[in-house]
């Protein structure tokens, strides 16, 4: 059997549509349906390659009649997965990704300025176990998720993160939303989760981070005001930074593109 190009350009396809997906559901309910659609799949296939017609039959009839029960069950990773393939930033790293630097913008660039102000905000909020709730905007626009809040149009700096958090400023509670290099906003509220595996020991901090996560692709930073730890929320999996330096480098790998 011959394989040409086009079949090789199938197959790539599809691994990159499957691969996002596989993305979007991971460590969520709805990650077994993803394991399950799968596995009929290809016993669907190999039940056609025996030619046991009436059960090719029956499971093409499923496949059929189930494509919009799985478009309401996946309604908000398709969502999420749709607006993170529409957004120009998705198309460049993309690019980039075979071209290299052909393919790069300056467009929406992150200065390691702001990264550095972040790094050593952190390091000084956790080390006096200050509650923080910083969320960071990357390809999807997050406006639309976040509620009420003080808009504000200030240069991410260190005294003004620490000013914000500070227990007794007026602006302590919420989050903080980052976009560019700029805070663009104080005392948001953010999407809570109801996710029954976040650990109990979790408070509401963790759960708008995590409830944000579930929704964008944003990076939202928690430090505990009981431990002074700092997790690291990305795409609904909580990272603990054991090392300052930890955060820094996974803020470089995700931001500095």
């Amino acid at each position: 059997m011959k394989i040409y190009f086009i079949d090789i350009l199938d197959f790539f396809l599809v691994s990159i549509i499957l691969f996002q997906v596989y993305r979007l559901v991971y460590k969520t309910p709805a990650l077994n349906i993803f394991y399950g659609i799968i596995a009929t799949f290809v016993f669907w296939k190999i039940v056609e390659s025996y030619e046991m017609k009436l059960l090719s039959i029956v499971i093409s009839v499923f496949f059929q009649g189930g494509f919009l029960a799985l478009i309401i069950v996946f309604q908000p990773e398709i969502r999420k997965f749709l607006l993170i393939v529409g957004s120009r930033i998705f198309f460049r790293k993309f690019i980039f990704s075979i071209f290299g630097k052909f393919g790069k913008s300056s467009e929406f660039s992150i200065a390691t300025k702001t990264v550095d102000s972040i790094v050593n905000s952190c390091a000084i909020l956790s080390g006096d176990k200050t509650g923080v709730l910083i969320v960071i905007q990357l390809h999807q626009d997050i406006k639309e998720f976040i509620q009420n809040g003080d808009k504000m149009d200030a240069k991410v700096n260190r005294p003004i993160l620490e000013s914000i958090f500070y227990k007794n400023s007026p602006l302590h509670d919420g989050a903080v939303v980052i976009i560019g290099n700029k805070i663009v906003r104080t005392r948001a509220i953010l999407p809570v989760s109801y996710n029954k595996e976040i650990p109990s020991r979790l408070g509401l901090r963790h759960r708008a981070a995590i409830g944000l996560s579930e929704k964008t692709d944003a990076i939202c930073l928690v430090i505990s005001e009981e431990t002074g730890y700092i997790s690291y929320i990305k795409d609904q999996k909580r990272t603990v930074i054991t090392n300052i330096n930890n955060l820094r480098m996974k803020l470089e790998k995700d931001l500095l593109v």
